[in-house]
């Protein structure tokens, strides 16, 4: 049985999130990357760093905890690979010169599974799930241009009989300009150690360093998102050497590298993802993005097709705020993310 669950958490443990060749697969809790939001997810999956009163931003960016979402709620569920479904739930709360505060529970679900044994008899089903418990703070500065947020994570993992546990820490801090309508952040995501393993081996959690900058134009309906992702690495390029096309060398059998400049392009755009979010009337919105490093890692030899690429579009009606999205992270399923928010001050003010 031993055998084919260690099969299993591996197969979890690769495909629990948007796979990255050079970045994963030395890391537990990868389900803490997943895209916390439809609106999130629509510009890249990454950092989002944008200053407005939508709930479901917060679970990434506390940095962007601030008073206009006090009583915001959203819930996020993505119908993901096969059986596995993934999501966010949280609430928000703000308190006069305190500060914003944040309740959220991330869950990922992967199914049920059959079990066998060495000998192939059945042992019967089990499942498999990792939850996180977050609670964030953010508070703002220098009347609202700076903002430093914090969440923490505990985090449950159990696996068939296997459990583990722990717990990481995300710090975020902000830049807002108020009369360019531009946003900064800088995020320094996961931040911990599980201290109760699997088997006895301690695994690392996925540090990630990002540094995101959205602004809306003046003159145009459009807000550009830039994000640099791995700034803890620079290194993310990978040569398959089961490409077909590759050049061989004919000395070394070994395929040859690409030039200097080449290989310090590929890496540049690896940290890049670039997003718009267009809108074109106050109601609706609608957001495209392009993740190269997604792109460059997942996409298949022969067809390559929208690998990299994500999309959505956002619907606000009266005091909800709908979003759905799609991110093509490789050709064997698109994943279908869903996001609904709402503001319970708003029906309060209304009431009164």
């Amino acid at each position: 049985m031993k055998k084919y669950t260690f099969v299993f958490v591996l197969f979890v443990s690769v495909f629990s999130a948007p796979v990255y060749a050079q970045t994963g697969g030395n890391e537990t809790y990868k389900f803490l990357n997943l895209p916390v939001s439809a609106r999130g997810s629509a510009l890249g999956g990454k950092l989002f760093s944008v200053r407005d009163n939508n709930p479901a931003l917060a679970i990434m960016n506390p940095s962007m905890l601030n008073p206009s979402m006090s009583m915001g709620t959203s819930l996020n569920l993505v119908d993901y690979f096969s059986n596995a479904l993934y999501g966010h739930l949280n609430y928000i709360h703000s308190f006069k010169n305190v500060g914003t505060f944040d309740l959220g529970l991330q869950f990922a679900s992967y199914g049920s599974f059959q079990g066998y044994d060495i000998y192939g008899n059945e042992t019967g089903k089990f499942t498999a799930s990792d939850f996180a418990l977050i609670t964030g703070y953010g508070k703002e500065f220098v009347d609202s241009m700076f903002s430093m947020g914090m969440n923490m994570k505990w985090i449950f993992s159990k696996y068939e009989n296997y459990f583990s546990a722990g717990l990481a820490v995300d710090f975020a801090a902000s830049y807002y300009s108020r009369p360019k309508n531009l946003s900064l952040t800088l995020l320094i995501g996961n931040l911990g150690t599980q201290f109760k393993t699997y088997s006895g081996i301690r695994e690392k959690i996925p540090l990630e360093i990002q540094l995101a900058i959205s602004q809306r134009l003046k003159h145009l309906p459009v807000r550009y998102c830039i994000t640099l992702q791995h700034l803890q690495k620079w290194n993310l390029s990978y040569t398959d050497p089961t490409d077909p096309f590759a050049t061989i060398d004919a000395e070394t059998g070994e395929p040859k590298q690409k030039p200097k400049w080449r290989q310090f392009a590929n890496n540049l755009f690896r940290h890049v993802v670039f997003g718009l979010e267009i809108l074109p009337v106050k109601y609706i919105s609608l957001q495209l993005s392009h993740n190269y490093d997604v792109r460059q890692e997942m996409k298949s030899i022969e067809k390559p097709g929208m690998t990299g690429w994500a999309y959505g579009a956002g619907i606000h009606v009266y005091h909800f705020d709908l979003y759905y999205a799609r991110n093509h992270n490789n050709l064997a399923s698109v994943p279908n993310h869903f996001t609904l928010s709402v503001n319970i001050s708003n029906f309060l003010k209304d009431k009164k």
